[in-house]
């Protein structure tokens, strides 16, 4: 008699705490920068609220060559490392790939662990994939020895 009371009180708990999840999911995916600061109490300049409001009004007047650039690449990372997602990750630009030898890459990868490092408050995964790009550029046919 008190085991399917237990049970639906149970089933309850988890559909509303679901139920919340999924509302408070909803709310936070509208927030804005602007919105998450004043919820944390950081004060503002007026510049800074100025710059956040004008924002997405500046990447519609954005050159259309360079915003077909930034709509291409979707974010995230490939399943396979590419030499072109290495590049991206390392910060090698198109200038310096024609000089791109392993004191260059050494380096970029240096500059970007140094960012990125878990000792220093940085992801194991970002400094995983900044060794990995480190490693598929430094088997390239890109870098010249």
């Amino acid at each position: 008699m008190v085991l399917p009371i237990i049970i639906g009180v149970g089933v309850t708990f988890a559909a509303m705490t679901v139920r919340s999840g999924i509302r408070a999911w909803e709310v936070y995916q509208k927030l804005t920068p602007l919105m998450i600061a004043r919820l944390n109490g950081i004060k503002l300049t007026e510049a800074e609220i100025t710059f956040q409001r004008n924002s997405s009004v500046r990447f519609r007047n954005l050159n259309p060559a360079l915003k077909a650039r930034l709509d291409q690449y979707r974010g995230g990372f490939s399943t396979r490392m590419t030499e072109a997602e290495a590049l991206l990750i390392l910060g090698i630009s198109s200038s310096e790939l024609a000089v791109l030898n392993e004191q260059l890459l050494k380096r970029k990868h240096r500059r970007a662990m140094v960012q990125n490092h878990p000792d220093r408050g940085g992801s194991p995964f970002l400094a995983m994939k900044i060794n990995e790009a480190r490693d598929v550029l430094g088997h390239s046919v890109m870098l010249k020895k």
